[in-house]
């Protein structure tokens, strides 16, 4: 098959050739998929695989839909075995069966071990590229093993090496740099670190980078139940594992699905947006209800309009920037539900004196703005009250959806924009009101 015209006098195959996977796979998400799916076919095996291990999962799944699963066995062949797991792992049942099938017997089963894992575990991000030795194996004899597998495959990933018995438990670690200074008759029993850090293959991603980010980990030995090495994560893994974190995060904060990218198909992209959009639809008629509430009290009193969208506002962006940092420290692990009785006594603090200083600036404008001191009076209080109610929920709401085991990234904001919205509104019109009962507006 051929490529479109407007491809070709944009870019030769030859060109093609040259480039890297990761820009190969950018290149294929900006194309359709009819096209997307020429080019794969035009590619090399081996260069059509590897990029189409760097796709983002919801193109894969449209770039592969059509093809066979041998043509598909062809294309991962090339792909090392984590990649072409979590490419196979989108696949359907039965397309995954016979995909698996068409592979060399040694790379399928790769991928099977590493598919027995869920995909947001150590076990599904691990690779299963890595040298494991034994106690008895000279210095001598593992540089030539390194030097005979730099002329097979690839071997800059290699970090450390691992030492495991004969049940292939991990019982030990060594360095590249053991292997340079130590003399040639040393074993790896005599040289090894037998203080090993290593994680469970079950481990959740997020603790799993949060290992990395602490402790400034190369590379870190997964382990099964029973304490046999089957794998091991690197720093760019948690790198990447970080980086997904944070833009779910930010993309749970907002409403989206937090999977969700600016090529994503808009049909995809309104079935995720549109059911939270419709949460916050009810949220902010929640809102209106309290200000139909105290109706006669704007009719009697029209300035107190003005200053509705200033005391919600400003109630939400204080209360966003608590939730911001609280959300982040629970996802980097440096704060648990048990230490939030110390946040909520700082964020009431902050909450306390930025509402005192916001609130006299709001009732100083109110005064002289509207020549009404009672209205600047009631501004100003009803602006610190909102803030310390946006202090208060900055912080217990992601507390108690994380003690539910709900993500707090995942509702937090329209928990939070709810309680600053309604209880903006209410202090305000609520203190207005009696202010109306006590004393005529000036």
């Amino acid at each position: 098959m051929t490529l479109s015209s407007d491809m070709q006098s944009s870019v030769s195959h030859d060109e093609y050739l040259n480039w890297h996977a990761a820009d190969l796979a950018d290149h294929l998400q900006r194309l359709s998929n009819e096209e997307a799916r020429a080019l794969l076919r035009a590619l090399p095996p081996e260069k059509a695989g590897a990029a189409l291990a760097e796709v983002e999962p919801d193109k894969v799944r449209e770039l592969v839909s059509d093809l066979a699963p041998g043509a598909l066995a062809g294309l991962l062949r090339h792909a090392a075995a984590p990649k072409a797991a979590d490419i196979v792992q989108e696949l359907a049942p039965a397309m995954r069966r016979d995909t698996l099938a068409a592979l060399p017997p040694e790379h399928a089963s790769s991928i099977r071990a590493l598919l027995r894992y869920p995909e947001d575990t150590a076990g599904g991000i691990m690779s299963n590229r890595f040298i494991a030795l034994h106690e008895g194996t000279t210095v001598e004899e593992v540089r030539q093993l390194l030097r005979s597998r730099a002329e097979q495959e690839r071997t800059e990933d290699v970090a450390y090496l691992y030492v495991t018995d004969g049940a292939q438990r991990l019982v030990g670690i060594v360095s590249l740099r053991d292997l340079v200074f130590r003399r040639a008759e040393r074993r790896m029993g005599e040289i090894m670190n037998r203080d090993v850090k290593s994680v469970r293959a079950e481990i959740d991603q997020e603790e799993l980078a949060r290992q990395f980010e602490h402790y400034h980990y190369l590379g870190l030995p997964v382990l099964d139940a029973e304490g046999r090495l089957v794998g091991v994560v690197k720093a760019s893994d948690a790198l990447a594992i970080a980086r997904k974190e944070a833009t779910e995060d930010m993309q749970l904060m907002v409403g989206l699905s937090g999977e969700e990218r600016a090529l994503t198909p808009w049909r995809k992209s309104i079935g995720r947006r549109l059911p939270w959009l419709c949460v916050n639809l009810s949220t902010a008629f929640a809102a209106a209800a309290v200000v139909n509430l105290f109706e006669g009290t704007i009719a009697r009193w029209t300035a107190l309009a003005v200053f509705l969208p200033i005391i919600a506002g400003q109630g939400g962006n204080a209360g966003m920037q608590t939730l911001t940092v609280i959300i982040r420290d629970l996802a980097l692990g440096e704060i648990s539900p048990g230490e939030g009785r110390k946040a909520l006594l700082k964020e009431i603090t902050l909450g306390l004196v930025n509402g005192l200083a916001i609130g006299l600036i709001v009732g100083l404008i109110g005064w002289a703005w509207k020549g009404s001191a009672l209205l600047g009076l009631v501004a100003g209080a009803a602006m610190l009250l909102n803030q310390l109610a946006a202090a208060l929920s900055g912080v217990v709401i992601p507390l108690g959806l994380k003690l539910l085991r709900v993500d707090p990234a995942l509702a937090s904001s329209i928990f939070l924009t709810t309680v600053t919205d309604v209880g903006g509104f209410f202090f305000f019109l609520g203190l207005a009101a009696i202010a109306l009962h006590l004393a005529p507006p000036l």
